[in-house]
């Protein structure tokens, strides 16, 4: 099974573990020291991974292999943000979403039954984005787990 085929509630768990991991290990990544590979059978090794997935889906080479690939996108993501942070003329503020991006995010929401679980203020363009894709198609690309997050279901009263 790879990453991908797993239900996103799942998908946020190894999100959050792994973002975590990768932040403890920063220095090592950025200098090239820890790849991808290496990062992975770590993880995958000292079994604290196993509280969110079963060790014979930890043991499959497909699962390894797409998680592998996952990690090195998280890798990607993270080093393109502290490359962008540290250009101080560049002071990149990320995009706010469109007055066009909200309204029909607020259709969306309003006529789907979801709910925002943070402020309007504090998403970027892309994260509307993402969560018009989200509750139009159930799915979220891979590194951009956050989202699942940020919405959810509204329970009927």
């Amino acid at each position: 099974m790879q990453i991908e085929q797993l239900d996103l509630e799942t998908r946020s768990k190894i999100y959050s573990y792994t973002k975590k991991v990768l932040r403890k290990y920063q220095k090592g990544i950025i200098t090239g020291k820890l790849t991808a590979d290496k990062f992975a059978d770590n993880i995958l090794s000292n079994g604290s991974i196993e509280d969110i997935l079963d060790e014979k889906t930890l043991a499959e080479q497909d699962f390894k292999s797409s998680y592998i690939d996952y990690i090195q996108t998280l890798i990607h993501m993270q080093n393109e943000t502290l490359a962008n942070s540290k250009k101080k003329k560049n002071k990149t503020i990320p995009d706010k979403p469109t007055i066009t991006q909200k309204i029909q995010l607020k259709n969306l929401l309003s006529s789907t039954g979801y709910n925002l679980s943070i402020p309007y203020e504090y998403l970027t363009a892309i994260d509307v984005d993402n969560i018009i894709k989200y509750i139009g198609t159930g799915f979220i690309d891979l590194g951009n787990e956050r989202i699942f997050n940020y919405v959810h279901k509204s329970n009927p009263s």
